[in-house]
């Protein structure tokens, strides 16, 4: 890799890292999060976000382990380029930033859907497309003013988000208005999708994998990277669970609405309460859009460092920040944003992650044996455990998708196969 990321800043600390990882996880999906899962498990769904938070700690873990290896800007692109060379890095990187696109434009949509809900008009036409636009141009900007003023923007939505969420949690708790824990004992019976719920419950953590994407701005992300996804990860799994007992304590059978969270705080203290929810989603999914911004076009930029992909690689002299990937970046998701809708975007962002899950758990003893020799301290799980256990979460969610998000996933990979073959690879002086 070349010497290009001495360009970057280095200005995110430990609890920016925690509130960073915060932020790209807790999206939109824990507004929805209480009906789909109780939906899909009745009252067991109680238990829901602590069971299947378990899954998704052991890939935490391993992602923990892989960014002490690093200090250079890219994530999974470095842990699988280091681990398995070139062309498997790069296809990891190409399907990381699929996912993160695809990510930013599906809630683009959703912001602009749950916006429709205070004032019906934005939600179509001209005044859909112009709120998308605005929208994104706006992180867009503030993201390339530098890494200071997005990691900012990163910090106020996280507060705006979670504000809300507390609040909602502390209410609901004092509130008690009834106890759902006694019938959150008894197992879904016959015919329960478990398949689909252990999917939707691992979807509803992910976001933690791009963390290490712009490691070049974090001040030491060999120490705090590490710790700050664990902390984060069990800061969410916390929120989640509570939220579920929250919404199941107002409204017994959530499965009755979809939008659980605004209707819970509805019956708690009328409509008030679900209008300031409804803005605490609208904050939630800006910060995850911001998060995003700078997650993706920082893996366009890592991905450039390596291989000639035009000025991709290109550092703005005054703001420090690689303005041209974030335009690409942006441009793109736009495109996809006014062209596609929430959902499809987001099957596509979710299938593409798997790369990053996949091939991430199985770099980790071989990042072990390339950094036996050298003096650094690591964080480091005992034995192979942990890596065996995250390869094998990992192919569930592989096995789980039907014929058609498996086309698409070939496709995604042979147009990455394609870029490759035709992009360069850059000569270190």
């Amino acid at each position: 890799m070349t010497d290009n990321t001495n360009k970057l800043i280095r200005t995110v600390g430990f609890w920016g890292l925690v509130a960073m990882c915060i932020n790209a996880v807790v999206g939109s999906g824990v507004f929805l999060l209480p009906h789909e899962s109780y939906t899909l498990l009745g009252p067991f769904s109680l238990w829901a976000p602590l069971l299947f938070a378990i899954p998704v700690f052991i890939l935490v873990l391993n992602f923990a382990e892989a960014a002490s290896h690093f200090e250079q800007p890219g994530g999974a692109y470095l842990y699988a380029k280091s681990a398995f060379g070139d062309f498997v890095g790069f296809e990891t990187g190409w399907m990381n930033w699929i996912a993160r696109v695809t990510s930013l434009a599906s809630l683009s949509n959703g912001f602009v859907l749950a916006l429709a809900l205070l004032k019906p008009s934005l939600g179509e036409g001209m005044q859909r497309a112009a709120v998308i636009t605005a929208a994104t141009l706006i992180l867009a900007l503030i993201h390339l003013l530098g890494v200071r003023y997005g990691a900012a923007s990163i910090y106020v939505f996280t507060f705006g988000k979670l504000v809300p969420l507390i609040g909602f949690i502390i209410l609901s708790l004092v509130v008690w208005k009834t106890n759902p824990i006694p019938g959150s004992f008894t197992l879904p019976g016959p015919g329960t999708n478990w398949s689909d719920a252990a999917l939707f419950m691992l979807f509803a953590y992910a976001g933690f994998e791009n963390l290490g994407v712009p490691a070049g701005e974090f001040k030491n992300p060999r120490r705090d990277l590490p710790w700050a996804l664990l902390v984060g990860i069990l800061a969410i799994a916390a929120i989640y669970a509570l939220v579920q007992l929250g919404a199941m304590s107002a409204l017994p059978d959530l499965s009755q609405s979809k939008t659980p969270i605004a209707s819970a705080a509805a019956e708690l203290i009328g409509p008030i309460g679900a209008f300031i929810v409804t803005i605490g989603a609208l904050l939630s999914m800006a910060g995850t859009n911001s998060g995003t911004m700078l997650e993706g076009s920082r893996m366009l930029y890592a991905l450039a460092l390596d291989r000639r992909m035009g000025p991709l690689s290109y550092v703005h002299p005054t703001f420090r920040t690689p303005s041209f990937a974030i335009a690409v970046h942006t441009t793109v998701a736009l495109a996809l944003a006014l062209g596609g809708s929430f959902r499809q975007l987001a099957l596509i962002s979710a299938m593409a992650r798997l790369t990053t899950y996949l091939v991430t758990c199985l770099a980790v003893p071989r990042l072990r044996k390339l950094s036996t020799n050298d003096a650094v301290e690591r964080f480091r799980t005992p034995g192979y455990i942990v890596p065996i256990l995250g390869v094998l979460v990992s192919l569930v969610f592989v096995w789980n998708l039907n014929a058609q998000k498996l086309l698409v996933a070939a496709i995604a990979l042979s147009i990455g196969a394609l870029l490759y073959v035709v992009s360069k690879p850059r000569v270190v002086n």
